[in-house]
Order: structure tokens, then sequence, then C-alpha cells
């Protein structure tokens, strides 16, 4: 029987390492979960899970020596999400790679770049559809689309401390698994957070040093860490516990060659993936309008 072992190195070349270091501020949401281990195996196009949550039972009390068991089970619904398939190849003439012998492999590497930042797109941006439709393609669901609704602030002109409280106690509402809080921002709206603070602030720099970021912001219901994405649309905020958001893997990011038809020399990256929210109550998103 012919297995995978049977291929040569040549034939399969896992850039699952690779991916997860290249592009870093072009793609932080991907190299962050990638960077946190927060990455799954799927088994199907289909991949499917438990919400997760936690029980909220009022009274666990018990009697000394007792040996009754109260068995908890909190209902759950079942989630899901399309794995979807990225894919570009790469081509370049003998006469290229007589006269540079790396310039494959440097192309490659561009366009595993070019792999990661739409994969990163979609975990953000993406709209669910099953392929089922023209143009057959399977397109995963990305936060903002997964995110509850109850989770949901509006922002009238701009972000104010005000609206990072309310949707910080939004996810504090919720009763959620400890974690990071990060709030992915384009720059308009990180300009607009900046701005809050710009003078309320204290701080030793050199002298060469000027100017002001906002990294993270403190509020009674924890701690928000904000990270500038140029994905993010302009008029939204990203806002979600990291405990609950995870990459899967049908395939891993690779690379295949592909057979040579001329005076040239082909191959492809491919990855197919999807992103794995454990429970939408976990994910918040801010309209500024």
């Amino acid at each position: 029987m012919f297995k995978s072992s049977n291929f040569t190195n040549l034939e399969q070349i896992s850039l699952a390492k690779e991916i997860a270091l290249i592009g870093v501020q072009a793609t932080p949401l991907t190299s962050l979960l990638m960077s946190k281990g927060n990455i799954e195996k799927a088994l199907s196009t289909v991949y499917t899970w438990r919400e997760k949550t936690l029980d909220n039972a009022e009274d666990l009390s018990a009697v000394e020596g007792s040996e009754e068991i109260v068995f908890y089970e909190t209902a759950r619904a079942e989630l899901s999400n399309i794995l979807e398939i990225f894919k570009k190849g790469a081509s370049i003439s003998g006469t290229a790679v007589a006269m540079k012998s790396t310039q494959f492999a440097e192309e490659v590497n561009d366009r595993l770049l070019e792999l990661k930042i739409n994969m990163e797109k979609k975990f953000i941006n993406g709209l669910k559809a099953d392929g089922s439709v023209t143009p057959f393609k399977r397109q995963l669901s990305g936060l903002i689309e997964f995110a509850d609704a109850t989770n949901a602030v509006s922002a009238t002109g701009a972000v104010t401390e005000d609206t990072v409280k309310e949707v910080m106690r939004n996810l504090w509402n919720q009763d959620l698994a400890e974690g990071t809080v990060y709030a992915f921002v384009n720059a308009d709206i990180k300009e607009q957070i900046d701005a809050i603070y710009k003078d309320r602030y204290g701080y030793s720099h050199v002298t060469t040093n000027f100017g002001l970021l906002v990294d993270s912001i403190n509020t009674n219901y924890g701690t928000v860490h904000f990270v500038l994405s140029k994905h993010v649309p302009a008029d939204k905020m990203v806002v979600f516990n990291d405990s609950y958001v995870d990459l899967a893997y049908l395939r891993e990011p690779h690379f295949e060659p592909l057979a040579k038809t001329g005076d040239n020399v082909k191959g492809q990256v491919i990855a197919e993936a999807t992103l794995k929210v454990g429970s939408p109550k976990g994910v918040a998103v801010v309209t500024v309008a």
C-alpha cells in the first residue's frame, strides 16, 4: 500500500515552522495564535466542536462524609467552521535558476508570506460558505462573524475610555474562562485610543524618542492588550479572549513541487485551515459610526 512515508523529502516539505516565523507584523493574529500553541488538528472539511462554557450552579456545598455526588453537564451548543483551502503557485525559468540557484526558494518564501497574509484576512473577516454554490469554494467564518451579538458595542464618532470599559464589561459578564484579552484595531481606531491618554501619562525616555503608544489598558474587568492590524476594518475593534480562539489544520502549510512541463521550475504552497472559536461569547466587536 502506498503511504505518506513513501514520499521523498522533496515531494513533501512541511512549512509549518517557517510560516510561524515570517511576517509577524503583517499577520499579528495568526502569529499570536501560533506562538501560543493554539493549534488543533481537523479530520474533515468541516471542523465541529462543543461550545466552551462554565457551569454556574449556585450551591456546591456538601455534607461531611457524604457519598452523594451530583454530576453537572452544562448544555453546550454544537459549533462548526469550514476548512478553507489556501494555495499559491511559484514558477521561474531555467535561466533564472542558472543565474541564481536560490531564486526559486526565495519565490516560495514570498508565496508563503502571501498565503499567511491571506489566511490572516480570512481569520478576521471571513464569511462562512460551504462551497455548494458558485464559485464552489469552501470559506471559513472569521472572528467578526463569530462574535456574540450581546457583546457588541457601538461608538459614535470615536472610541472613548467608556467604550473600552463597556466592551470589557460585556466579556466579563459572560463568565468566561481565564485568558488574555486582545483588541485588534486598524490605524484610525488605534490613533483614537492613543489620543485618549495623550495628556494623562508619565514616563521616562531618552531625549531622541518621542510619541505615545497605548499598548494596554487596565479596567475593573481585566486588562485589554491592543494590537495594530491593517486587516481589521477601519470602523471595527475586534476584542477576544485567547482561551477561546484556536487555529485548526486539515493540512498544515507545506510545499509541493509540480510536474516539469518546459524550461521552468514550478511548485505550490498550500494549506487547509479554519478558525475555532470555543464560544462566540469570548469575542466582541466595537463598531464606530
